[in-house]
């Protein structure tokens, strides 16, 4: 069966425009409402990796940043999030990709308790969680609720209470 030449024309420009308005999409895609306590997550988990040091750097596992993302999820991540598989790790794109990967992370695993463990471990485990895991969930989530500190210049800066409330520790093996 022969197309018609008006139709395949049609299809072409159909399909041109698709892949057109995909690529503008880039990562905006991922672009989605935060949830509630992001900010206050991020700091948290900042504070524990690495004491808020966008330059920090583990010598054994070369994680490097604020949040210690490992090398090996870089590339991946700020391609996800920043639409560049060679984005520098800046201060501005450890925090972009930091947001968008706990964003995700919070809509998959439902809690920010859960989100600290799997950005510890990897793992979706709800339960035997080990000791040392149990110990860093309840380090940032004690700075989650905590928030961060007021900067004198703007003390309604503080953060809200938490809009969600914080799960109960997993259950020991």
């Amino acid at each position: 069966m022969r197309v018609p030449g008006s139709r395949r024309s049609l299809f072409v420009v159909a399909m041109m425009s698709a892949v057109f308005v995909m690529s503008l999409s880039g990562p905006a895609v991922f672009a989605a409402k935060a949830p509630a306590g992001l900010a206050r997550f991020m700091y948290a988990v900042g504070q524990v990796e690495s004491g808020g040091n966008y330059k920090a750097r583990n010598a054994q596992s070369g994680a490097y940043g604020k949040y210690q993302i490992m090398p090996s999820n870089w590339p991946a991540w700020a391609r996800t999030y920043l639409g560049d598989s060679r984005a520098k790790q800046t201060p501005k794109n450890q925090e972009k990709v930091a947001a968008g990967k706990f964003t995700s992370l919070h809509r998959s695993l439902e809690s920010w308790r859960r989100t600290a463990y799997w950005w510890l471990t990897g793992s979706k485990r709800t339960e035997g969680w080990s000791a040392y895991a149990r110990r860093y969930v309840n380090k940032v989530m004690r700075l989650y609720e905590k928030g961060p500190p007021a900067s004198k210049s703007n003390p309604a800066s503080a953060p809200a209470p938490a809009a969600d409330p914080p799960a109960e520790a997993p259950a020991r093996p």
